[in-house]
């Protein structure tokens, strides 16, 4: 049974994958590859295990995923430049899942757009580090 962690990483995985595979999985070309997206998509709304629809559409690697490194973390280990205090400033953090189910995190440019969760269809919600 995978840990509560693995479950947060599926999740994540699904979330930050889905836009793309929607995109490949689109006509009648995809069909199938589609339905198994949506049923992911629907079990991970329920809070259901996702990991088998993942393997399915060869995002997780059933052999591999006992031995598999979990996501890098994306946090800073040094604080940094100091910013001059005549200029604008900014707030360190990251875009978190908005309800809190998985474990993604994303860094977001000031020209890049809100990253969204694509799972609940929401933007994800900014976490500033203390």
């Amino acid at each position: 049974m995978p840990s509560l962690e693995d479950h947060d990483e599926q999740l994540a995985l699904l979330c930050s994958q889905l836009p793309l595979l929607r995109r490949l999985h689109q006509g009648p070309v995809g069909a199938a590859r589609r339905r198994v997206v949506e049923r992911a998509v629907e079990a991970a709304r329920a809070g259901e295990p996702v990991a088998d629809h993942l393997a399915e559409l060869g995002l997780l690697d059933d052999a591999a995923d006992e031995d598999r490194e979990p996501a890098g973390d994306t946090t800073r280990s040094s604080r940094p430049t100091a910013v001059a205090d005549d200029g604008p400033h900014t707030v360190s953090g990251a875009h978190v899942c908005p309800r809190g189910v998985c474990a993604r995190r994303e860094r977001r440019r000031p020209d890049q757009q809100l990253p969204v969760c694509e799972v609940f269809d929401v933007a994800l919600r900014f976490d500033a580090e203390s």
